[in-house]
């Protein structure tokens, strides 16, 4: 079976964690976002990219989903010192892919051309695909200002209340001049099943969306009986990890599993929600038409993601035995 995973953040990496026990994970392609792509100190830094890289490939520091597992940090501490760059942690071997990508760039590479090939020499088991080769940036309006999301969540957001920090509007800048590569539309017409990981839907999934050919692809296959299941990164009121509640708050949605098939209700088939939110599925499929499936969504062990992978494959199964 194969399977992509639009993600961004933690959610989708872990969900590939459980999915790669059950399948090969050569099967499995992480569509990644790339709007929280950002230049400092002259290189091109891609954090989704590098960390779905990164666990592909045994390197992850899965404590926390982002980064190199025991890297170091003097190359960081001395630019600190200089007082060039003092909020955005680069580690040693993290900014040697930085430099090798900028490298990479100005030779006339396409970043997938580039992520293909770090995939390959640190031999990644699965697939890694920007979604895009364009220059796209989520750009946040607080009340602080207009803030690029890695400002808003690494300067900002995680040194302070999330919650007391107003936001008024996302937009992801030049993403009208951006189009899906032909690798990631390629991928879509052939897997068996597209998924949209337990992500931020405005930070992570939307951007991924709102590419040109995207959106349009997946409905088609969607139309076409290929199911496109969405899994919430929202269980009760409260989003696992993350500001997507708290960003649901500022937005005016609703606080809710309901909201994230809400907003994917235009191209999912279905979605998954935590058994606890059970008194919503009535709703979901009432209202938006989705159908609605349960399960544990907390990830939070290897054998929790396991068996959310199993049931996230039962659930594609038995949507294809209906749809033949």
């Amino acid at each position: 079976m194969r399977i992509a995973i639009l993600s961004g953040g933690q959610g989708g990496l872990k969900l590939f964690e459980g999915l790669r026990e059950l399948l090969d994970p050569n099967d499995i392609t992480i569509i990644a976002n790339t709007a929280d792509n950002i230049w400092l100190l002259g290189l091109y830094i891609a954090p989704d990219v590098d960390s779905a890289t990164y666990l592909l490939s045994g390197l992850l520091d899965i404590s926390k989903y982002w980064g190199i597992l025991n890297d170091t940090f003097n190359a960081y501490n001395m630019i600190k010192k200089l007082g060039a760059l003092d909020w955005f942690v680069l580690g040693d071997k993290d900014l040697a892919i930085h430099i090798v990508r900028t490298y990479m760039l100005k030779q006339g590479y396409r970043l997938t051309e580039i992520t293909k090939y770090i995939c390959s020499m640190l031999k990644a088991k699965g697939v890694v695909l920007p979604m895009s080769d364009t220059h796209v940036e989520t750009h946040i309006h607080t009340d602080l200002g207009v803030l690029h999301v890695q400002e808003y969540l690494v300067k900002y957001a995680a040194k302070h209340d999330p919650e007391k920090i107003k936001v008024f509007n996302i937009e992801y800048k030049d993403i009208d001049k951006a189009y899906a590569t032909k690798e990631v539309i390629n991928t879509l017409n052939n897997v068996d099943a597209i998924i949209i990981g337990p992500s931020n839907p405005f930070l992570s999934i939307n951007p991924i969306l709102n590419i040109k050919g995207v959106k349009e692809c997946i409905r088609k296959r969607r139309e076409m009986g290929i199911p496109v299941i969405a899994i919430s990164p929202i269980k009760g009121s409260k989003a696992f990890t993350g500001v997507t509640h708290i960003l649901m708050k500022y937005l005016g949605f609703e606080q809710s599993p309901y909201s994230i098939a809400e907003i994917y209700s235009d191209i999912i088939s279905n979605i998954i929600i935590d058994n606890s939110d059970e008194y919503l599925a009535h709703r979901i499929k009432g209202v938006l038409g989705v159908d609605v499936d349960l399960a544990n969504i907390a990830m939070d062990s290897i054998d929790s993601k396991i068996a959310l992978a199993r049931r996230l494959l039962g659930i594609v199964t038995n949507y294809q035995n209906k749809n033949r």
